[in-house]
């Protein structure tokens, strides 16, 4: 009878290994993540949606693995943050899409280098520095002085 294939006769071994990653990911990302939801939440809030985003990620790590792990913590956390938030805190950038309101948060007010909010969020460098030029020129035109 054939041996069962290492994933099946060894399954502690493979669920450590991403329960690893899991940890490296968030562990990586928990102060930047708790920084972003310190900007929009009590302190209570910042915790239960740190505790959340963690969790939801356990549940679905497999899945977020089979795509862009970081962008789909990244999601994970910015949806938690935002049903916590409600609406009020983002009523100034809610014309804006999402990953512009990132952007706009991570790099205009947390002061992170756009290389760092690339690496956060899990999206393409080039992807934020056309996001923050587009916001540079939309403020620009919108704030020019008439003479």
């Amino acid at each position: 009878m054939p041996a069962p294939p290492p994933e099946l006769s060894h399954p502690t071994t493979s669920l450590t290994h991403h329960t690893l990653d899991l940890d490296a990911l968030y562990n990586r990302n928990h102060h930047r993540y708790r920084d972003y939801a310190d900007l929009l939440l009590t302190p209570t809030d910042t915790h239960l949606a740190l505790r959340a985003t963690r969790d939801h990620l356990a549940d679905e790590w497999a899945h977020a693995i089979s795509t862009n792990p970081t962008a789909f913590a990244w999601d994970a956390l910015r949806r938690r943050v935002h049903l916590l938030a409600g609406p009020r805190p983002l009523r100034p950038i809610a014309h804006l899409a999402a990953p512009e309101q990132d952007v706009l948060l991570l790099h205009l007010v947390l002061g992170l280098p756009e290389a760092e909010v690339a690496a956060l969020t899990g999206t393409d460098p080039a992807a934020v520095r056309v996001r923050l030029r587009s916001l540079t020129r939309r403020a620009t035109r919108r704030y020019r002085p008439h003479v």
